[in-house]
Parts: C-alpha cells; structure tokens; sequence
C-alpha cells in the first residue's frame, strides 16, 4: 500500500505540472500554432486547466502527507513547487536549471521516507541534482536555435552549444564518479563501478564520433538513465 500511494503522490503531482505548464503557456502555444496542445485544439480552456492543475496539486499534497508525514509529504510538495516555479517564472530564464536541481535533488529523500520511514543516503541528493540539471542542459540544446531567434534568454543561449555541451559532460562525469566511489565502497556489487566507468566513456565517444546531430543528445541521455538506473536497480546502493 504505501508504495501505490507513494506513486499516486507522484502522478497525480506530475499531472498537476503538466496541466500548469500547458495552462500558463497557451497564448504562446496559439500563437505557434501547435495544434497538439489540448488549449490549441479547443479540447479544455486554460482556465479549466488551471483549475485542474490546481486541484491535482492540493490532491497530491494530501497524499504525500498521508503516506511520507509531515517531513516526508513537505518533501514532495516542495518539489512540485519548484516544478511550479519553472513553470510559471523561471523556464525562460538562466536560472531554468535551479528548480531542476531542486526538485530531482529531494525526491529520493521523498522516495526513502515514504516506503521506509528514514531519510536517504546525502550522495543521492548529489546525483540526482546533477543528473536532472545535466538532462535539462541537453535537452535544451536541442533547441538551441530556435530559443535564440525567439529571444528566450536560457541558460544554454547565454553559454553557447559547446560550452553547454561540455557542462553536460562535466555534471554527468561528477555524478557517475559519485556513484563509482560508492559502488566501489560495497564489495557486493563490484560490477557496478564497472558498468558505470564503461557506460560513461562509451558515451563520449559515441557523442564525440557520431555524425547524427542527435548523437550528442542520445549520449548524454544514455548517461543520464545509466545513473538513475544504478541508483535504482543496484540494492546495496
């Protein structure tokens, strides 16, 4: 049962961000013409958005209260705030990637106190920061172009692709030597350290090789998964 809770908390929270998102940038999306949007294609007002997000967000709320208490559940609201606070503030600004950190950087302590009643380990805090702001840095680049004709003032507009690039490159190599030093540090799981350091040097060199313009991306999201996935899969971790 708590687990089911604890993704209910998760989805629901995760539904009341969508909707907020979509919501707050529907004149921007009419003004694209991106007829996918529900707002777009006349399929919900953003004023009803609004109010579903709302209302999801006060559901989500109460059900991490219920399953974490006061510490675990004010764990996760305060994560969906900082999902907010991109939201509505901060996703065109330099400062986009600091509710990203924010976030994904409690939502294990969240995890950890929901199913056992404890705080997590502080390195989870770190790698799942870095990884979160290191996968926002990417997936921004993707986008690199079109954000700079359009005005919009992020942080991978203000650093340029290369220099974006390699923050990447730097966050993501921090968090898996992070997870190194600590799969090294438990004899039970010696595979991991290994599959982490090839995992990682594969990655750079498919992206640095590669002559898709995709490559890039695609390595440092494998990276990304490869951390979060030795986190969550190793259990001596």
């Amino acid at each position: 049962m708590p687990l089911a809770l604890v993704c209910l908390a998760i989805l629901v929270g995760q539904l009341s961000v969508g909707w907020s998102n979509d919501a707050f940038d529907s004149s921007s999306d009419v003004r694209a013409g991106r007829s996918e949007k529900p707002t777009v294609a006349g399929l919900v007002s953003p004023r009803a958005l609004w109010v579903f997000a709302c209302a999801a967000l006060l559901v989500s709320s109460v059900l991490s209260w219920a399953v974490a208490g006061i510490i675990g559940g004010s764990i996760h609201v305060f994560a969906l705030a900082m999902a907010w606070l991109y939201n509505v503030a901060l996703s065109r600004t330099v400062w986009s990637w600091l509710p990203y950190a924010l976030a994904f950087g409690v939502m294990p302590q969240f995890l950890f106190v929901g199913l056992d009643g404890d705080l997590g380990p502080w390195w989870t805090v770190a790698v799942f920061a870095l990884v979160a702001v290191s996968a926002h840095l990417a997936n921004a680049l993707k986008d690199l172009d079109t954000d700079r004709s359009a005005g919009i003032d992020g942080l991978v507009v203000r650093l340029g692709a290369r220099w974006s690039t390699l923050l990447c490159w730097l966050l993501l190599g921090t968090a898996t030597g992070l997870l190194v030093v600590v799969a090294t540090a438990h004899s039970a799981a010696p595979w991991t350290a290994t599959v982490l350091i090839v995992g990682f040097l594969a990655a750079v060199l498919f992206g640095s090789r590669s002559r898709r313009s995709s490559a890039m991306f695609l390595a440092l999201l494998g990276v990304a998964l490869l951390d979060v996935g030795a986190v969550t899969l190793a259990p001596v971790l």
